[in-house]
């Protein structure tokens, strides 16, 4: 789904005694909205004095129409300004989730593995212990000294 893709839901809006859908209401908001890129879809539902926007299958914004100015600039009407920003903001939510799952996905199905035509890996996986010498070579290589305590004498106190 689209990030810019934006779905305002309306309804119709009860001033002067009269029930109507006036997507008028919704122009400086459209205006905006299509200014910065984003695709716009007025959608007339039954439901009074109802405005909301959605966003991939999420609720972004949620207003009374009737607080929506009929044909004003996106400038001149606050609730406007308020929903273009909530739209922008969502947008940059959606796509650092969406970066943030793809890094995710990309971790399970191990592209990050090292293949037949990765970089040399360079860090030693296999190290043969029998060529190396033990500790009783060491002691006698290195002249440290070890205490063996005898199985049959208890330990004395220093």
């Amino acid at each position: 789904m689209a990030f810019l893709y934006v779905k305002i839901y309306h309804g119709p809006c009860d001033t002067f005694y009269s029930l109507k859908h006036k997507p008028q209401r919704l122009t400086g908001l459209r205006d905006r909205l299509q200014k910065q890129g984003f695709r716009v879809d007025l959608i007339p539902v039954d439901y009074v004095n109802y405005c909301m926007i959605e966003m991939c299958g999420h609720e972004v914004f949620r207003c009374n129409i009737v607080n929506l100015q009929f044909n004003t600039h996106q400038n001149r009407d606050p609730v406007c300004q308020r929903a273009v920003e909530a739209v922008v903001q969502s947008s940059a939510k959606f796509k650092l989730a969406r970066a943030y799952l793809w890094f995710w996905t990309l971790i399970e199905h191990q592209m990050f593995r090292r293949g037949p035509h990765a970089p040399k890996d360079y860090w030693p996986s296999d190290v043969d212990t029998k060529t190396l010498a033990s500790c009783l070579d060491c002691v006698e290589c290195c002249n440290i000294l070890v205490k063996k305590k005898d199985k049959d004498k208890p330990n004395e106190a220093k």
